[in-house]
């Protein structure tokens, strides 16, 4: 029987690679023996936000132990999702189809003062997340928002995206970096 196994075949070259393989980035200091592990799409926001590469390379050689007061060597590593094969498949099935639901739902809601929302796209991706989220208010609200911002001046479909991305980050689901806040 075929096995589907994920790896990283050498060194990634940005951290958006790191999806690949549901990878987490550990930071141990040198000089300490400290570690931190730090969640991939948190990095990512946060070096995006701060106008800082998400080149390997750059990543590898900027990131510092934050007990050491001296800029000290650290060792970062990438630390791939621990789950054998099949709750590996089956959870990145679910962050595929949770990020894939919420492209749509963002194209959406930007285009949602010029355009209807009330596609076939729209209605299959708030169908998709449905499972995922335990209330539907902010899937219903999105829907709201939506069509009520056809022909307005300001819309609040954005921010309703917004709350469903934070939702689903709260019951835990991997939410890439650029949608989250």
């Amino acid at each position: 029987m075929f096995r589907h196994h994920v790896e990283v075949v050498g060194q990634p070259k940005t951290l958006y690679d790191l999806r690949k393989v549901e990878g987490a980035v550990n930071v141990t200091c040198k000089a300490c023996g400290k570690s931190r592990l730090y969640d991939l799409e948190e990095l990512i926001k946060a070096r995006v936000f701060q106008r800082q590469s998400t080149d390997w390379q750059i990543v590898e050689r900027e990131l510092r132990c934050l007990h050491c007061t001296e800029r000290t060597e650290t060792r970062v590593a990438v630390v791939p999702f621990a789950a054998n094969d099949r709750e590996l498949r089956a959870r990145r099935a679910d962050t595929i189809i949770i990020n894939l639901a919420l492209s749509v739902l963002h194209h959406a809601a930007y285009g949602a003062r010029r355009d209807d929302i009330d596609t076939p796209a729209v209605r299959l991706a708030l169908r998709v997340l449905r499972p995922f989220l335990p209330d539907r208010t902010l899937l219903i609200r999105f829907w709201q928002e939506g069509k009520a911002a056809k022909g307005q001046a300001l819309s609040d479909a954005v921010h309703a995206h917004n709350w469903i991305a934070q939702a689903l980050v709260k019951q835990g689901h991997s939410v890439w970096a650029e949608f989250r806040l």
